[in-house]
């Protein structure tokens, strides 16, 4: 999936946990702060200075959106601020900074764009559960739902005046519920769909992939109470005049992902299991069986070929990547050097490029640090 990014539903984030003394205890022992460069293939992408780094990456078209964050107090106490940038040709200019949104950059991870002057992306604050902000190539607009109970948890751009995006509805005391929600935007205003909940229960939308305009679908999990207790993963289709739930296989856990291929087929993510849509039913034989995978965090096309981001557990040598070869799930080479010290511990963000290219980042552990890494893999290249 290309139209967002960094891992919002777990709330992680890049963190830079060298502190200015640990830095100096690390130089003196002679420990490496960043890793020398890519590998396997892979282009290091480079921080746009010493004080920032990218997080994120978006292609559109044959423009890339990052987004970055630095400490504007010059440590990690200080709070981690968001900025976002554009690259056209082989220069990255950082965008206007958002008046209107979180300074967190966890809260700031679900975006799209059709092009270099169309680009949502999606944040909240206390008081506002959605803040929607639309970049049109020179200013950015506020195009936030004028229902405040809405709380959007992805969006995907079709054109400028056709976007979806997902989420749920805050719990209240008259609702006693939260809502799998639906939203799209017609140019000029949302159009909000509640779908009906029972009284006291939850459903939560996390991923929405849109094929035509009568065949979206929308996924994440509904629970039978308020707590997280008895939870299972949900999954509807909108066919241009209702919603209907797409029975899941038994078993499975909260979607967190989906893409499509060429024809319109549909791939899940839920935990470690990827499912493929056959047309009518689930085909399960897709699951990634890496050792260590806490889950796919991570679904995107590149080259014609499906790539599946990881996060690990512990000291692990996976890549953090794999890619499906059309019978199963083929490791990707690390797209940091491998140095003792380094560990992925979560790819945050995978995108396709219109030129076959994926571009990449996230966590990998060092010692004392859990800095970040952003590389881009060529097309052609074998990873």
């Amino acid at each position: 999936m290309t139209n967002r990014r960094v891992s919002r539903r777990t709330g992680s984030r890049p963190l830079r946990t060298l502190s200015v003394a640990l830095a100096a205890a690390g130089a003196a022992i002679g420990l490496a702060a960043a890793p020398a460069g890519a590998a396997g293939g892979w282009e290091p992408v480079p921080d746009p200075d010493s004080s920032r780094w990218f997080d994120a990456f978006l292609p559109v078209g044959d423009a890339v959106f990052a987004r970055g964050g630095f400490y504007p107090g010059g440590d990690p106490g200080s709070g981690e601020v968001a900025s976002y940038w554009l690259r056209e040709g082989t220069t990255w200019k950082e965008l206007p900074r958002l008046a209107n949104q979180s300074l967190e950059t966890n809260e700031d991870g679900i975006w799209t764009a059709t092009s270099a002057r169309d680009f949502w992306v999606i944040g909240s604050m206390a008081a506002t559960p959605t803040i929607a902000n639309h970049w049109n190539g020179s200013a950015w607009q506020d195009r936030s739902p004028a229902d405040k109970t809405v709380m959007f948890r992805d969006i995907k751009a079709v054109s400028a005046n056709d976007v979806w995006a997902v989420g749920t509805t805050q719990w209240t005391t008259t609702t006693q519920t939260q809502s799998a929600t639906i939203g799209r935007w017609n140019g000029s205003s949302w159009k909000i769909t509640k779908l009906p909940q029972a009284e006291g229960g939850r459903t939560q939308l996390q991923a929405v992939q849109v094929n035509s305009a009568s065949d979206v679908w929308a996924a994440g999990r509904t629970c039978p109470t308020q707590s997280t207790q008895n939870c299972r993963g949900y999954m509807t289709r909108w066919n241009g005049s209702t919603w209907t739930e797409v029975p899941l296989p038994a078993g499975t856990g909260t979607v967190t992902e989906l893409t499509a291929d060429a024809s319109g087929k549909v791939w899940a993510a839920a935990g470690t299991s990827v499912l493929r849509w056959s047309g009518t039913g689930w085909d399960t034989s897709a699951a990634v069986k890496v050792t260590g995978a806490n889950g796919v965090d991570e679904l995107t096309w590149a080259g014609g070929k499906l790539y599946a981001g990881l996060s690990l557990n512990g000291n692990n040598t996976h890549s953090g990547i794999v890619r499906w070869n059309g019978t199963a799930w083929e490791n990707v080479a690390r797209p940091i050097d491998d140095t003792s010290y380094y560990y992925v511990v979560r790819v945050t963000s995978l995108a396709g490029a219109s030129d076959g290219s994926l571009w990449a980042s996230g966590l990998y552990s060092a010692l004392w640090s859990t800095p970040t890494f952003a590389a881009r893999l060529p097309a052609g290249a074998m990873g």
